[in-house]
């Protein structure tokens, strides 16, 4: 369920009644989730600081050349390809940070917010950027934070999966669906420099692009 302004009393009272307490409709804390006249009014709530390595957020300067990020997420298809599973762990760091190029600074706004308040959480448990769209959210509930993703994350998110699905497809194609899981990297990456196909990528270390993080 996800957690709105609308539905946070809701939610909250759910929350108390499996938990054994009793009704209680207003937060003692003072929040309204999502409420934007609350953005920089300071409350005690409890919480935890964000996590960057975990949100994304723009950094100082992209990870990968965007030549390096195509061939690295091909790469972790290949990998996937020859295993026959799913890594998802190395799929959400790559995804994020091929996605953190178009990112808005939630990191600067956040730090911008905290200012205001004191360093305390706002009383809506969301943080807006200078144009009013909103970028972070903290669930009261849970402790988690969110990235509340922008249209160009959405349009890069899309690019990535399109490249991973395009190489997984090809794959296919070449060896047939059986050979996943049954066939090494070792070898697809035999083939596809014996074919010529895989484009020269410059790296500092001169080596292979290693996406495992």
């Amino acid at each position: 369920m996800n957690i709105t302004r609308e539905n946070y009393s809701s939610y909250a009272n759910l929350v108390q009644q499996l938990g054994g307490g009793k009704l209680n409709p207003v937060d003692k804390y003072g929040t309204d989730y999502g409420n934007f006249a609350l953005r920089f009014t300071p409350t005690d709530r409890p919480f935890v600081k964000p996590n960057w390595d975990n949100i994304m957020t723009k950094r100082d300067k992209p990870a990968m050349s965007e030549a390096e990020f195509d061939e690295a997420i091909k790469d972790l298809a290949r990998k996937e390809f020859a295993t026959g599973k799913r890594d998802h762990e190395a799929y959400r760091k790559l995804c994020m940070k091929h996605g953190e190029t178009v990112s808005p600074d939630r990191k600067a706004i956040y730090e911008e917010s905290m200012k205001k308040t004191g360093g305390k959480m706002n009383g809506a448990c969301m943080f807006w950027d200078k144009q009013g769209n909103k970028t972070l959210s903290y669930n009261p509930e849970s402790g988690n934070w969110k990235a509340i993703s922008t249209e160009q994350e959405f349009a890069r998110a899309r690019q990535f999966t399109a490249i991973y699905n395009d190489e997984l497809k090809r794959l296919s194609n070449e060896y047939g669906e059986k050979a996943k899981g049954n066939i090494s990297y070792k070898q697809i990456m035999s083939d596809i420099e014996s074919s010529g196909a895989s484009p020269k990528v410059d790296s500092p270390s001169g080596g292979t692009i290693d996406i495992t993080v």
